[in-house]
Order: C-alpha cells, then structure tokens, then sequence
C-alpha cells in the first residue's frame, strides 16, 4: 500500500502528518519511505524533505528529487523559473522506493487539484501511480467546505479516500465541536481528530491512531 498525503489548503500540516505516520509506522516495524516529489520554495535546502529525511532515515535528495525558489504551485513555478516538471523522473524515483519499501507516502504540494503541469494536477499523479489517498484538513471555520470539495474532486477522479486527519484542534474555535460530524456526515468518512502541539512529535496514542487509520 502506497499513500498520496494532500490537503484541502496550503498550510494545513501534510509535513506534520506524514512525519508522524512515518514515524508510527517505522516503530511497528514497517518499511517505510517518505517521497516529496516537489518542493517549492526553496532557499537552500528543502525544509519539508529535511524533516521527512528525518523520520525515515533516507537521504535528502532521494525523499526530494526537485525543487523551486518560488513558494508557488509546481506548475506555477515552471512559468516563473522556465523550467519544467519531468513527471518520468519523478515518476523513476517512487518506483525505485517501492521495490525496496512496503509503504511509501508520497506528500503532494498544496491540495489535490494543484497542477505540476498545465494539465495535469495531483489527482492525476495519484491515478497514474496507483496512490490511495489520505486527505489533511484544518480544524477550524472553514474546514467543512474545504474537505468536502476535496473528498468530492478525488471521488470524481476515481480515487480511494483512505483516511481524513483534521489537524490542529486547540478548543478556541466553537466550529471545532461540529466540524468532525459533520465532514463524517457528508464523507461517509470519519475524520480522526489530531490535538495542536509545539514540535513535530506527537504522542504514543496518537500515533497508534495513524497507524490504524492507514490499515497498518
């Protein structure tokens, strides 16, 4: 089984999730790889990979193959830098991880529908490399409708929605009590509920959660 970690935003913790699960699932004696095929915005080295890199064990240039200047979608990128995607290279480097990993995550950049060519978006990658999906929503306002277009999108596109993680809970934002229930009313899916923390680990109890949501 292999997994495309996308989002319904920017911003919403893909990093911090697949970190975790990685994590999760590397104690329970997994072998499991991390693979970002692009990351933008990058100065000098690239800070998602670093952590990942981190998680796994894996050199930084094989969770990374290409990477940006510009914080933009990878599409986006290639008009502003006159470069381009080459989606046989990143498509050689997962299957090079799947002949030596059970799992791979594959992290996506932005959301589902965020393109690495003019026509071509993260749903299609997933198609195209057999991914089932974990979806990472926010918490908070805003939330229901963000997951929901998400869910719907990878549905259209013949997806398999593995697992949602709404991450981030604080308890500041009255949303917070009905979002969950709501996103399951609408999904057929329940969301497994990750609290805010300060760093990148989580707790044993939730990480036994990841592990399960994901069927490992």
């Amino acid at each position: 089984m292999h997994l495309l970690v996308t989002g319904t935003d920017t911003g919403v913790g893909k990093t911090f999730i697949t970190y975790n699960l990685a994590f999760a699932l590397k104690r329970k004696g997994v072998r499991v790889a991390c693979y970002k095929p692009v990351e933008t915005g990058v100065e000098e080295l690239p800070q998602d990979g670093v952590l990942l890199s981190k998680a796994t064990g894996q050199p930084l240039h094989e969770v990374v193959p290409l990477t940006f200047k510009l914080p933009l979608a990878p599409y986006s990128a290639t008009l502003e830098e006159g470069s381009e995607v080459n989606l046989e290279f990143l498509k050689n480097g997962f299957y090079e991880l799947v002949q030596r990993y059970d799992v791979v995550l594959v992290e996506g950049a932005g959301g589902l529908s965020v393109p690495l060519l003019k026509d071509y978006d993260y749903s299609d990658l997933a198609k195209d490399w057999g991914l089932e999906l974990l979806i990472v929503a926010r918490a908070t306002l805003g939330t229901i409708n963000h997951t929901y277009l998400t869910y719907t999108y990878a549905v259209s596109k013949g997806l398999k929605v593995k697992g949602v993680v709404m991450n981030g809970f604080k308890g500041e934002d009255i949303s917070e009590r009905t979002n969950p229930k709501v996103v399951y009313e609408r999904t057929g899916v329940e969301p497994l509920k990750i609290p805010y923390i300060q760093g990148m680990e989580l707790e044993g109890k939730y990480l036994d959660k990841l592990s399960s949501l994901v069927g490992l």
